[in-house]
């Protein structure tokens, strides 16, 4: 029996709600919520195509991934999760599709998380790596900075801490369903709060309060980049669904990053949830945006 495309989004969308976003709306232990990121992410699969190979890097665990072409181009992913949750177990099925479908080895690492970490330990974390891979040789024209949710916040955040570093910078930036302001004033967190299968707001607020240190400012552009001056970075592309609560977080950059003259390509697809991406497996419009963001990075490597 064939199942029918929307049928098949009700199904997910359900599911989602009732393994992940319900959970989340309540004050359980952040390794209960890690426990079923983890069983959640075991049901993606992953492209056989692609070979991981665990390496280490600036004294963190991290992945290469590597697809059958070479190219000297490398993704730079830092995964999501609400600054708690995540890991390379969660996010490497989703990257051996993008790595499949771009042709490009993706590297990612297990940074450390709130709360036992809070910032700036994450972000000094990609830093460190980002600096390893220089001193390496790694060309910085051809890296490309990426991130999902809270990790394209901080994928935005290692750019803007390149440029202030006067380090040679990664040649673009990809920030999928980006979680940018923890001030939480974007309008779609209310108007989009029942339409999201996989984000809560509860999710974001646990989240914040584990990685934000007391007393510091929600404003303050190396937690919250959308804050500050965008002038000068890298090409940007930028992918959200409708049904995302963090749709104007996404909206709201993009706008901000054409005022600083900023190259920015934005996305916004159809009926989709946070991090729908993930799922292309199932989805044709998240089969849609991997494919979009390896136009883009190839793109990249043109210029």
């Amino acid at each position: 029996m064939t199942i029918s495309p929307i049928t098949k989004q009700l199904f997910t969308e359900r599911f989602l709600k009732t393994v992940l976003r319900a959970p989340s709306r309540f004050n359980l232990p952040a390794s209960s919520l890690r426990f079923s990121l983890e069983q959640l992410t075991k049901l993606i699969p992953q492209n056989k195509s692609v070979k991981v190979r665990p390496i280490r890097l600036a004294g963190l665990r991290a992945e290469e991934l590597k697809p059958q072409a070479h190219s000297t181009q490398l993704i730079f992913h830092i995964h999501g999760g609400a600054f708690f949750l995540g890991s390379m177990n969660t996010h490497r099925a989703f990257l051996t599709q993008v790595a499949a479908r771009t042709q490009m080895q993706v590297l990612h690492v297990d940074y450390p998380l709130a709360p036992e970490h809070p910032h700036p330990e994450a972000l000094d974390a990609v830093f460190d790596v980002y600096c390893q891979l220089l001193d390496q040789g790694v060309l910085a024209k051809d890296i490309i900075l990426s991130g999902d949710s809270c990790g394209a916040n901080l994928a935005l955040a290692l750019a803007l801490r390149i440029r202030q570093e006067q380090l040679p910078q990664a040649s673009g930036l990809i920030l999928l369903s980006p979680f940018l302001d923890l001030t939480l004033s974007s309008e779609s967190l209310r108007y989009n709060r029942k339409h999201d299968a996989l984000l809560s707001i509860e999710a974001l607020e646990a989240g914040i309060e584990y990685y934000v240190p007391t007393g510091m400012d929600r404003s303050d552009p190396s937690i919250s980049p959308f804050f500050a001056d965008l002038k000068g970075l890298p090409p940007v592309h930028i992918q959200v669904g409708s049904k995302e609560i963090l749709l104007d977080d996404a909206q709201r950059f993009k706008e901000k990053a054409e005022q600083a003259k900023v190259d920015v390509e934005f996305k916004i697809y159809t009926g989709m949830w946070h991090n729908f991406q993930m799922f292309s497996a199932w989805f044709d419009e998240a089969r849609r945006a991997i494919s979009d963001l390896s136009d883009f990075a190839h793109r990249l490597d043109q210029d």
